[in-house]
């Protein structure tokens, strides 16, 4: 039975087969493809929702790594390489996704953009992890109520002061540090929960 082409034609050492690739071996750039796509796909998909969006930034992920490949100096390996330009159009991504729903009434989605921004810019390990925070944060917020959730949204998605919600709402500023510390007390009891009953076998 013939191998498919360029599958075992190619040594794995990445110097050798970036080589390949900047001679203009189509080949060698398939090859590259296929021994690295599941796991950018993979490392996407935690952080991102929707197959579409997962397939498209997987895609730009390989055709800005060839555009790059003089910058790759063996400091990593290929595969980290890749996903560390996976991680930085995710977070694109997110952020413009973070802007475009921050204009509009109300918006969860708006929430969940940018707490998970936040979460690829501090977490470096434990990236399976992600995806059951962000699914137990939608849940938990879906369940407070209105206000709540406005003020959260206000305080941390809009950059609003507590003295700003303050003169509006007609409380004091400390009555509204003690409102958002319920909530967030609220907030993390309830994603951890959500989280242990997701763990449960």
């Amino acid at each position: 039975m013939r191998s498919e082409p360029g599958v075992n034609a190619f040594p794995e050492d990445a110097a050798k087969l970036i080589a390949e690739i900047q001679t203009g071996s189509k080949d060698a750039f398939s090859h590259l493809v296929r021994m690295h796509q599941a796991k950018v796909r993979c490392y996407l998909g935690r952080f991102l929702r929707g197959a579409d969006v997962v397939d498209d930034l997987a895609q730009e992920t390989f055709i800005a790594a060839y555009r790059s490949l003089a910058s790759y100096k063996q400091q990593s390996t290929l595969g980290l390489w890749l996903l560390g330009i996976a991680r930085n159009l995710a977070l694109k991504h997110l952020r413009e996704e973070q802007r475009r729903r921050a204009h509009e009434a109300d918006s969860l989605e708006a929430a969940i953009a940018r707490w998970s921004e936040g979460t690829m810019d501090a977490d470096d390990s434990d990236v399976g992890r992600h995806e059951q925070v962000i699914a137990a944060l939608r849940t938990c917020m879906e369940g407070l109520q209105k206000h709540s959730v406005g003020m959260i949204r206000d305080v941390y998605f809009k950059g609003r002061t507590a003295a700003e919600i303050a003169g509006e709402s007609g409380k004091t500023e400390g009555a509204v540090w003690v409102t958002l510390m319920r909530i967030r007390q609220a907030l993390r009891e309830c994603i951890g929960t959500q989280i242990a009953r997701a763990e449960l076998p």
